[in-house]
């Protein structure tokens, strides 16, 4: 579990999170929601160690996070940040990335870690493109390639920062598919969204921020019947019925 309590952060004279309290709880898919420059990645970075400097606290497991070595810090959070880098590496070695908090100074891969990659690129079926290099492969493959990577990292709580922007539909269900799997397994799932109807379609809880403060936090459900998508976005939901894809919400403008 992840605790935030308090998270203020100022730069360059302004204050960015205002004593921001959040909490997001392993087995679930918690989404933070916000107009830009809401502070929703600066709260990302807070808790990932990103930002060193910041009054307040995040706790994993109400251990405080800031006591915590890097190595340690590698070994609980996993990070997928918005704009990916494009590195001229195998989709393989990409992968082997995630190994580096077990595999100490030397950097050697033991047979488990092998395993371990192999497992990763095959889950997330970026298998047959492992010697391609990552800089060559499309924006959804890339993307894929980083959750093998996470994948293969282990850790229990993952953070992602909008991981199904400017992707298609089939990539962003893809996207989904990985989330609840992690969510399945047991991790504690933290991810900024821009699009509504991707929130509420699998966000477990969702928290919503504006000017650095926290507004909001409820289900999906309360999110939609509590008003939050007209005031905080202007949007207002519509239930809509298809035969192919049954009911769900989408946002239309007030």
């Amino acid at each position: 579990m992840i605790t935030c309590r308090n998270i203020t952060l100022n730069k360059s004279g302004k204050t960015i999170l205002n004593k921001v309290n959040f909490t997001a709880q392993p087995g679930e898919i918690t989404v933070l929601m916000g107009k830009n420059g809401s502070g929703k990645t600066s709260l990302l970075r807070c808790i990932s160690g990103a930002y060193p400097k910041f009054d307040g606290e995040v706790l994993f497991n109400k251990q405080n996070f800031s006591c915590l070595s890097a190595l340690q810090k590698s070994q609980i959070i996993g990070i997928m940040p918005q704009t990916l880098p494009q590195p001229a590496v195998t989709v393989e070695q990409l992968v082997s990335f995630g190994r580096r908090p077990y595999t100490g100074y030397s950097g050697r891969l033991s047979s488990l870690d092998k395993e371990k990659i192999q497992y990763a690129m095959e889950k997330t079926g970026i298998v047959q493109h492992q010697q391609d290099l990552v800089c060559h492969l499309s924006g959804g493959e890339r993307q894929i390639a980083f959750f093998a990577m996470l994948l293969a990292q282990e850790t229990p709580v993952v953070l992602l920062d909008e991981p199904t922007a400017n992707l298609d539909a089939p990539y962003r269900q893809r996207v989904f598919a990985f989330l609840q799997d992690l969510q399945k397994a047991g991790k504690t799932v933290i991810t900024t969204l821009h699009s509504l109807e991707d929130a509420v379609q699998i966000g477990s809880r969702i928290w919503v921020m504006d000017n650095g403060k926290m507004i909001f936090q409820g289900t999906a459900e309360e999110f939609i019947t509590g008003g939050q998508p007209e005031k905080t976005f202007g949007l207002r939901p519509v239930r809509v019925f298809t035969e192919e894809e049954g009911s769900f919400t989408v946002f239309r403008p007030l």
